[in-house]
């Protein structure tokens, strides 16, 4: 069904006097569940279908989206936007990209779609978020928990794209997730919050009792947080917030961000920017992850690629517009799945477990940290401060709680500082990023 609707909207838009069109169509099913401790505080159901044009009309571009899908009442809407597209400024650089790039069918199969998907109901998603609770509820008034709050929620989609170069693809997936966050109370009265979550395409792979006993301890372990001298230490991001300082990079690699001149990584291209020890790929390819495919929003073909290779930047993310306005070929507009090579302090790449604990042994003492609360940071320069908590170690373990702290710098200088690439990225994040050590950043 959706396919012939794919189709039949690219031919209206033809007949109402567009050069070209690009259009998808999605359906998605929705639903969410919470619990404030043991009390049901929100449920949510929501079925959703929507085609979203984007319109090549005399070298003008514009983009529109309705749920209006009966044939008549979807005739008149594209015939309305085309001729609101015609008041638009022209942009010669509008265009479908060439069908020598585009995605032609086949391919793996990328294992998003959970078979059992549809069973998953209100009911399954309390009993799971009641396993939670059962884990949480004898902590509260015992100790420092004050509260908890739990939250479920999945989705099931479906997407078909269709162009009028004779694009045309479809994609299902599901995608499920659960998250705890447990509220405490410090002795010195401070109110201290922790979360875990979990996630994935496949619902029988969520585990509530870990993900609940994540976020307890987490906190826990916070407890008697401190403030240490400002300086200059060896720092330790967990697998869990590293992504912050990757993905500056990423989005200064942006075609957006180079187009508009405003990047750090402006005029990078096939420099070295980087320690040598980093090494980013992408993997859209990925099976069983939520952010693995097989094209991008354009339908341009998605292949494994190295994005920094060993600190020299390999790519950049254009989409065809940013590319024509750059004067350089189209590659993809965003990165699907990011992945790091794992590099150790003398070993190239290690291959036994390579986590937080050989870190510190390795670095001796130093920063670990596992939380970021606000901050700046600019994208033209690279320059950020961020809040941040987490421990001090020494002597290779967990030495005290740290917070109401800042690190700060410039990433092109801190991404220069790095001395260790862990192998422990989590799976249920779309980014698998691990643990990542740092010498001589600047914490005050």
């Amino acid at each position: 069904m959706q396919t012939n609707l794919a189709q039949n909207a690219v031919q209206m838009c033809l007949d109402a006097g567009a050069g070209d069109a690009r259009i998808c169509v999605s359906s998605c099913e929705q639903n969410a569940l919470s619990l404030y401790n043991r009390d049901v505080d929100k449920i949510h159901h929501a079925l959703d279908q929507s085609l979203s044009l984007q319109l090549y009309v005399d070298g003008r571009y514009g983009t529109f989206s309705t749920n209006m899908l009966e044939e008549n009442q979807l005739r008149s809407f594209i015939f309305e936007a085309v001729a609101l597209t015609r008041l638009l400024e022209a942009d010669e650089c509008r265009h479908l990209p060439g069908a020598d790039i585009c995605y032609k069918g086949g391919g793996p199969d990328l294992m998003q779609l959970d078979p059992e998907a549809s069973a998953v109901d209100t009911l399954a998603a309390k009993t799971l978020c009641n396993t939670m609770a059962d884990c949480l509820s004898p902590l509260v008034d015992k100790g420092p928990l004050q509260l908890f709050e739990l939250n479920f929620g999945s989705s099931l989609e479906q997407e078909t794209m269709a162009d009028s170069a004779g694009f045309l693809a479809c994609s299902k997936a599901s995608f499920f997730s659960m998250s705890a966050s447990c509220s405490f109370l410090d002795v010195d009265g401070a109110r201290p919050q922790s979360w875990w979550v979990d996630a994935g395409v496949n619902f029988a792979f969520l585990d509530a009792r870990k993900c609940a006993m994540t976020a307890y301890e987490r906190g826990l372990s916070s407890l008697g947080g401190k403030q240490i001298s400002a300086g200059n230490y060896n720092v330790i991001l967990e697998n869990s917030v590293a992504s912050k300082f990757v993905m500056a990079i990423m989005s200064s690699l942006s075609g957006n961000s180079l187009q508009q001149n405003n990047s750090f990584l402006l005029n990078s291209l096939g420099k070295k920017m980087f320690s040598s020890k980093l090494t980013i790929i992408d993997n859209p390819h990925k099976q069983g992850c939520f952010s693995a495919r097989l094209y991008d929003s354009e339908g341009i073909a998605t292949r494994y690629a190295e994005i920094v290779e060993n600190g020299v930047v390999k790519q950049y993310f254009l989409n065809s517009y940013c590319a024509d306005k750059m004067g350089m070929q189209p590659t993809i507009d965003t990165a699907s799945v990011i992945e790091m090579l794992p590099c150790g302090f003398t070993q190239s790449c290690p291959s036994e477990v390579f986590g937080v604990d050989e870190q510190m042994l390795a670095l001796g003492k130093g920063v670990l940290i596992t939380g970021f609360n606000g901050g700046n940071y600019n994208p033209l320069t690279g320059d950020f401060s961020y809040g941040f908590e987490g421990f001090w170690f020494e002597n290779g373990s967990k030495s005290y709680p740290i917070r109401e702290m800042n690190i700060s710098g410039n990433y092109i200088d801190v991404w220069n500082k790095l001395i260790a690439v862990g192998n422990d990225s989590l799976t249920f994040f779309a980014n698998r990023i691990p643990s990542l050590s740092f010498e001589n950043l600047s914490i005050a």
